[in-house]
């Protein structure tokens, strides 16, 4: 008799731990399930964004003591239609008829800059 309580309290612990296995699956299923969904749903809104038609502006800005073209390049280029600082210097100073990167404190250049389409909504 010992032996068949102990057979029978083996088999009740033995689906004990199998019924404990199939939660632990379930579970990870279902998080591994939500994480899935939440990396789709970032990366589709993130390439919403990315993919979305940029159109140009331009604006008047006003420079300041120890402004330089460099820095002004830095602080408005886009990389995503710029290649880099120095094209962004060389189309200022064309829209500003500038033969050289000399720039006068209290002046106004004109300078490019993009907004997407979700950029325009945001800002209304």
């Amino acid at each position: 008799m010992i032996s068949t309580d102990y057979t029978i309290r083996a088999f009740i612990n033995k689906q004990k731990r199998l019924n404990q296995i199939k939660l632990y699956k379930i579970v990870f299923i279902i998080i591994l399930t939500m994480v899935f969904i939440l990396l789709i749903s970032f990366l589709t809104d993130e390439n919403n964004k990315v993919n979305q038609h940029s159109y140009k502006y331009y604006k008047s800005i006003q420079i300041t003591k120890g402004d330089t073209l460099w820095s002004i390049a830095y602080d408005h280029f886009d990389s995503k239609h710029y290649s880099n600082a120095s094209d962004y210097v060389k189309e200022v100073k064309k829209m500003n008829n500038l033969t050289s990167d000399d720039i006068i404190a209290g002046s106004y250049i004109i300078i490019p800059y993009y907004l997407s389409e979700w950029e325009q909504r945001e800002m209304e």
